[in-house]
């Protein structure tokens, strides 16, 4: 994962002026398929944690961490995106080079399942979360000629 461009700042008027990320997840163990590099626009400040602990509406737990090729966890990035400049931002947690690896009780056991990303509903971002990257940025204006 290399980060590319500034780092994100705020201008006088308050948006942040977006920087990319390229992201792949290399085929292994923890996600056979991989996933093909992407470039990722941020635009809001990036949390980092060792892990993403999600409580979903029904009381179910998960903890997200990142994961590498090696089979350890690493560092746990969550910021806003969007696909296209118009469209809605999205909040994406990414991992290490093996993506995300997830944690969660199935019945009386622990199971664990391998992801490139995770796409969070506003309702699931963790409050200390939410407090670093803010709300969704606005989708960029379009000027009709």
């Amino acid at each position: 994962m290399a980060l590319n461009g500034p780092k994100p700042h705020k201008t006088p008027q308050g948006p942040m002026i977006p920087f990319f990320l390229e992201y792949e997840v290399k085929p292994g163990e923890n996600l056979p398929e991989g996933l093909p590099l992407l470039r990722l626009a941020v635009l809001s400040p990036i949390w980092r944690g060792a892990a993403l602990y999600l409580e979903y509406p029904g009381g179910d737990l998960e903890t997200v961490v990142g994961w590498t090729e090696k089979g350890e966890p690493c560092e746990v990035l969550v910021f806003w995106t969007r696909e296209n400049p118009r469209g809605p931002a999205v909040c994406l947690a990414i991992g290490g080079d093996a993506g995300l690896r997830v944690f969660f009780k199935e019945g009386d056991r622990q199971a664990s399942r391998g992801l490139a990303f995770l796409a969070l509903a506003e309702s699931l971002i963790p409050p200390e979360v939410l407090e670093v990257v803010g709300p969704p940025p606005l989708p960029e204006r379009t000027l009709l000629l």
